[in-house]
C-alpha cells in the first residue's frame, strides 16, 4: 500500500483483515491506542468510585468508559500482536495501583484472574489451531522481526555512535537479509525496536537520555502515589508508559509525530499531575 491517511488499501494478511482507522498502517492505530486507553480506564474508574452514589458513579464514568471502549476497539481491530502485549502490561499495572490490596488477598480475584489467563490461553490456541496465521507467535512475521534485529545490530557494530536521525530506511537495503530483499520489507524505515532505533539514531548519549527520562518518569509516579497525588491519573500514566514499552520492544516507541507528542505529554503530566487535573 501507500501507506497514506484515509487510504483505501486493504491489509489482508495472516487470515486477518486489519483496520488501519485515519492512520496508513494498522500498527500505527495499535501503538497510539495503546497510550490513551489505560487513562481513560484509570479516570473511569476514579469517576465511578469517587461519586456518593452508585447512580452518580455511572453518569460521571460513562463518558471515560466509552473512550476506553472505542481506543481498546481500536487496538483490537489493528490486529497487532505487539498492541496486544502492550495491552496486557498495562493491564496488570492498572490492576496493581488502583484495585485495593486486601483484595489480592481474596481467593475469588485470583481465581478469575486465573480463569481469565486460562480462558485466554485456550482462544489462543483455538486460533492458532484454525491456522489463523496472525496469532502464531513463531510465525513468518515474528521471523522478519528477527532478521531486522540481526540487521540492525550489524548496522550498529558498523557505527557504534550511530547513523544519525532517520537514516535506517537509507542504509537498510545494505544491511537486508537477503531473503528479504525482494520483499517489500526493503522499505523498512525503523529497525522496529526502541533501544536499537534510538542507538542508531542518536548514539549513547541518546540511550543515556532515555533512561534518565523514563528513571524520571517512574521516579515522578512512585512519589506521586506516596503523596497526595491523583492517584488514578498516575497510575493511568504508569499503564500507558509501560505498555508503550513493551510495544516499543517490537515496534516504534518514539520516531512519530503522535507518539512523541504523547511521550512528553506522559513526562509532563507524572511530574505536575494534581496541578494540570485541577487547571
Amino acid at each position: 500500500g501507500t501507506k497514506a491517511g484515509f487510504s483505501e488499501d486493504a491489509f489482508l494478511v495472516e487470515g486477518v483483515r486489519r483496520v488501519s482507522g485515519l492512520y496508513g498502517h494498522p500498527n500505527n492505530l495499535g501503538l497510539a491506542m495503546g497510550r490513551y486507553w489505560p487513562i481513560a480506564a484509570a479516570l473511569a474508574h476514579a469517576a465511578f468510585w469517587g461519586a456518593p452514589t452508585r447512580r452518580e458513579g455511572l453518569r460521571r464514568a460513562a463518558p471515560w468508559v466509552v473512550v476506553t471502549l472505542l481506543c481498546v476497539g481500536g487496538l483490537l481491530v489493528s490486529f497487532s500482536r505487539g498492541a496486544y502485549l502492550g495491552a496486557a502490561a498495562a493491564g496488570l499495572v492498572l490492576a496493581a495501583l488502583l484495585l485495593p490490596r486486601t483484595l489480592w488477598r481474596d481467593r475469588r480475584l485470583l481465581l478469575g484472574l486465573g480463569a481469565a489467563a486460562a480462558l485466554g490461553l485456550i482462544g489462543l490456541l483455538a486460533l492458532v489451531a484454525l491456522d489463523v496465521e496472525r496469532f502464531n507467535p513463531f510465525g513468518a512475521s515474528s521471523a522478519i522481526r528477527l532478521q531486522t534485529w540481526r540487521s540492525a545490530l550489524a548496522m550498529l557494530r558498523d557505527a557504534p555512535l550511530g547513523i544519525g536521525l532517520d537514516q535506517f530506511g537509507r542504509l537498510y537495503p545494505a544491511y537486508i537479509d537477503p531473503a528479504l530483499a525482494s520483499t517489500n520489507e526493503i522499505n523498512t524505515a525503523h529497525p522496529h525496536n526502541l533501544l536499537l532505533d534510538i542507538a542508531l539514531r542518536m548514539g549513547p548519549p541518546g540511550l543515556l537520555a532515555f533512561a534518565w527520562l523514563i528513571a524520571r518518569f517512574y521516579g515522578d509516579v512512585r512519589r506521586g502515589l506516596a503523596g497526595v497525588g491523583d492517584r488514578a491519573l498516575l497510575a493511568g500514566l504508569a499503564a500507558a508508559m509501560t505498555g508503550a514499552l513493551v510495544h516499543g520492544l517490537v515496534d516504534q516507541f518514539y520516531f512519530w509525530p503522535d507518539l512523541a507528542f504523547a511521550f512528553w505529554l506522559l513526562i509532563m503530566l507524572a511530574a505536575r499531575p494534581a496541578e494540570v487535573r485541577s487547571a
